[in-house]
């Protein structure tokens, strides 16, 4: 009985930590808050020792890139692959993809400038208006952390509520963009 209890607890704890997580990102201001909200908040909520993102390269992406770019946390841990890689690892472009074996092509995943030591790696998918626009990353150098027979749920809920967040603060961006353009005047910018 009282393994049946530990594994309650567990969960109970990995539940809450996830809702802390999805409070952070729903409250996340730009992009660029919503995606360092993910990394840091992955990190220190899970103890996962290399979080990083992986955008598609697509329209639609440039804001994303744009905002990795910018900020001092992002910069680094991002990359930028085509559709057809991120497909192949993640075939249906829904469900999060864990593995902790032939991991060769996962380590096209990761930033140029950083070359984590991964021995187990969950990827999980995120979308722009409901097409997958690209993934975050948490690898391990411990090759139990991750493993396909593994539930994902959490994972899967949590990459849900990335997405739409990102759609919202995308929208909110074009439309403040689009009354930047419509104050333009021939001539240049009125002040």
């Amino acid at each position: 009985m009282r393994k049946k209890e530990d594994i309650h607890r567990i969960n109970e704890d990995l539940a809450a930590r996830f809702r802390k997580m999805e409070a952070e990102l729903l409250s996340a201001p730009t992009i660029a808050g919503l995606f360092e909200a993910l990394v840091e908040g992955i990190e220190r909520e899970f103890g996962v020792p290399f979080v990083w993102l992986t955008f598609v390269d697509r329209p639609g992406a440039d804001a994303l890139t744009n905002a990795a770019v910018a900020s001092d946390i992002l910069k680094s841990r991002f990359s930028v692959v085509s559709a057809e890689l991120l497909e192949k690892i993640i075939p249906d472009g829904r469900q999060p993809v864990l593995s902790n074996q032939n991991l060769q092509l996962f380590y096209r995943l990761m930033p140029s400038s950083q070359k984590y030591f991964v021995r187990s790696i969950a990827v999980v998918p995120f979308a722009l208006e409901g097409r997958m626009i690209g993934a975050w990353n948490n690898g391990d150098a411990d090759a139990n952390r991750y493993s396909p027979d593994m539930d994902t749920a959490l994972l899967a809920a949590l990459a849900d509520r990335i997405s739409l967040r990102l759609t919202e603060l995308a929208a909110e961006k074009n439309a403040a963009s689009a009354a930047e353009k419509s104050a333009e005047q021939p001539g240049g910018f009125h002040g």
